[in-house]
């Protein structure tokens, strides 16, 4: 169910840099290789979106932040590359500050918050 919602959600959004395409290949990524970690990853994602959109006008950066919460470094590597923000709380969750270099101070400022959060919720898993 919460697959569905994320589907639907990822094709509605407006978004640069293809980032629609990446989350729809990463989806069926991770249909084929882990299921386990994509029903957590959707999870995430519309927890995320709901918990914190009162603090964030633009949910997007919590909703990408959630479905590629579980993503290795080598996922990372194939599938974020030209997606900063969510490649920096991505990696900022695998322990490696080195993508918030490339951010501007008030987005380094929200990547470090996001990670902050999801890597909370995660200490609950």
């Amino acid at each position: 169910m919460d697959l569905l919602k994320v589907q639907r959600v990822n094709q509605s959004w407006i978004v640069h840099g293809h980032l629609r395409d990446t989350a729809a290949a990463w989806i069926e990524h991770l249909r084929r290789t882990d299921p386990g970690r994509l029903e957590k990853s959707c999870w995430l994602a519309l927890f995320l979106t709901h918990y914190k959109k009162s603090v964030l006008r633009d949910p997007k950066p919590l909703f990408y932040a959630g479905l590629f919460a579980f993503a290795t470094g080598d996922e990372v590597q194939r599938f974020l590359t030209g997606h900063p923000m969510t490649r920096a709380i991505t990696l900022l969750g695998l322990g490696d500050e080195s993508a918030l270099e490339g951010l501007a101070a008030l987005p380094r400022e929200l990547a470090k918050g996001v990670a902050g959060e999801i890597g909370a919720i995660r200490k609950c898993e």
